[in-house]
C-alpha cells in the first residue's frame, strides 16, 4: 500500500507545476524584463527613438519573459504544460498590472489592461508546451 501512494504522489507530482517553478519562472522573468525594461528607458532618454515603438517594445519584453517563463516552470511537469505555462503568464501580468498600479496610483482596468492579460496567458501557453516538449526531445540525447 505504501508503494501504491508513494507511485501516486510521484505522478501528482509529475503532472502539475510546484510553487517552487513558478517563482524560478517569475525570477528568471523579470530577471529579463528588468533590464530591458532599463535599457529601454535609457535608448528613450539619450536617443531619437520613435515613441510610437514604446508599446511594441514592451509588448516585444513582455512576450520574451514569459515564453521563457513559461518554458523554465513546465521542464519538470510531464503533461498540461500549457496550462502550467498559462497560470505563470498570468501570475506574471498580475504581478506587473499590480506592481504599475502602486507606482502610478492607477488601479484602472481598461481594455488595453485585458489585452496584456491575454498576451501574458498566451505566451505562457506557448512557454509552457516548449518547456515540456524541450525537455522530452532532451530525453534521447547522449550526454558526453
Amino acid at each position: 500500500m505504501g508503494k501504491i501512494n508513494r507511485q501516486s504522489l510521484k505522478e501528482t507530482y509529475n503532472e502539475h507545476i510546484t510553487l517552487f517553478s513558478i517563482i524560478k519562472g517569475l525570477v528568471i522573468s523579470f530577471l529579463i524584463t528588468v533590464p530591458f525594461f532599463a535599457l529601454l528607458a535609457f535608448v528613450l532618454t539619450y536617443t531619437r527613438f520613435p515613441e510610437k515603438y514604446i508599446s511594441s517594445s514592451v509588448i516585444i519584453t513582455t512576450v520574451i519573459s514569459i515564453l521563457i517563463a513559461g518554458s523554465t516552470a513546465t521542464r519538470k511537469v510531464r503533461n498540461k504544460g500549457w496550462l502550467n505555462g498559462a497560470a505563470v503568464g498570468l501570475i506574471y501580468m498580475m504581478t506587473l498590472y499590480l506592481l504599475s498600479s502602486l507606482v502610478f496610483k492607477d488601479f484602472s482596468v481598461t481594455r488595453h489592461t485585458f489585452t496584456m492579460l491575454l498576451i501574458g496567458v498566451l505566451s505562457g501557453s506557448i512557454g509552457g508546451i516548449l518547456g515540456i516538449n524541450l525537455r522530452q526531445s532532451g530525453r534521447g540525447r547522449v550526454k558526453a
